[in-house]
């Protein structure tokens, strides 16, 4: 009767996984047809390669999924990554229920429910790490293409051109964000709108720090093209001051990585080599509770280890 019952539960959590997916998709249908029905108007008039028509026509979300996606840069595959969601959390919810039925049926429900928490943050903190390495390297590419700026600036060019070539010739991810930024300039949006809305997307201090000089340059006057070239300098420099201490907490990092591991890396040795040496601890229930414990304590430490031995620049 209880495995029943949690049968019963797991299908229910995976019904109303459906009808939230369903109900999430009905509210935005009619905005995401009038987007791709214009979508389909423009490229009629002015053909567009498939990379170009994803970063340009994007699908505005403003919830929580859509804002780290934003930041991924992956923002035109909502649905996807929306479905992908939730089938994580259902497929949490199944393994974690089933495994917790093995070990007895009262504990299937909570399995499930657990299991549905722990997917589902799986899944959000898999975005936030393509987030971190999408971020990083549009730090990387900013430098080489403030340079580009400055140079157009120099040259006369307005900003409006200056943003064409850089749509054109800047490298993937940041031309993605020009490209976007040059379609907002062309349809009449203001200069420090557009860099606002970069900026929203764009979360990187060196990129924040552009912007509000920028923005500075404009209210009290200034030539724009130094103010650039004095922010890529800047970052540049702030660049190798960061590969300086990298290069002297290197040692530290790889001490705490060691001192950090080793505990684990022992009992896995002499589980392997004498499994019988371990197996009456590992039976004892208020050992587990003691390992449990000293595993969470040595993570602690690791944790406050990486902490002393890393700093930001």
């Amino acid at each position: 009767m209880t495995t029943f019952i949690g049968a019963l539960v797991l299908l229910v959590v995976l019904m109303a996984g459906l009808m939230v997916y369903a109900y999430t998709r009905r509210e935005h249908e009619a905005e995401r047809y009038r987007l791709s029905k214009h979508q389909r108007k423009l490229l009629e008039n002015e053909p567009l390669s498939t990379q170009d028509g994803a970063n340009i026509f994007l699908e505005q979300q403003q919830d929580y999924l859509g804002q780290i996606l934003a930041l991924a840069g992956l923002e035109a595959r909502y649905r996807e990554m929306r479905t992908q969601w939730i089938m994580w959390g259902v497929g949490g919810a199944v393994v974690l229920g089933a495994g917790a039925l093995t070990v007895g049926p009262e504990f299937a429900i909570v399995g499930a429910i657990f299991g549905a928490a722990a997917g589902a943050v799986g899944f959000v903190q898999f975005l936030k790490l393509k987030v971190s390495q999408r971020q990083k390297k549009l730090t990387e590419q900013l430098p080489p293409v403030l340079e580009t700026m400055v140079s157009s600036l120099k040259s006369g060019s307005p900003i409006l051109e200056v943003f064409k070539t850089l749509s054109e010739t800047a490298p993937e991810p940041i031309r993605g964000e020009f490209k976007r930024a040059l379609v907002s300039l062309q349809l009449g949006k203001s200069f420090r709108d557009v860099l606002t809305e970069m900026c929203g997307r764009i979360r990187t201090p060196d990129f924040r720090l552009l912007t509000q000089a920028i923005f500075i340059s404009q209210d009290v006057g200034g030539n724009l093209a130094d103010v650039v070239a004095t922010i890529s300098e800047a970052i540049r420099e702030r660049f190798k001051l960061r590969d300086y201490l990298n290069s002297l907490t290197a040692q530290g990092k790889m001490t705490a990585l060691f001192i950090g591991s080793l505990p684990f890396v022992i009992t896995g040795l002499i589980y392997a080599i004498s499994p019988a040496y371990l197996t009456g601890f590992f039976n004892n229930f208020w050992a587990r509770i003691v390992m449990g414990g000293m595993i969470c304590w040595e993570l602690i430490g690791f944790w406050i280890l990486m902490k002393l031995t890393t700093f930001e620049v």
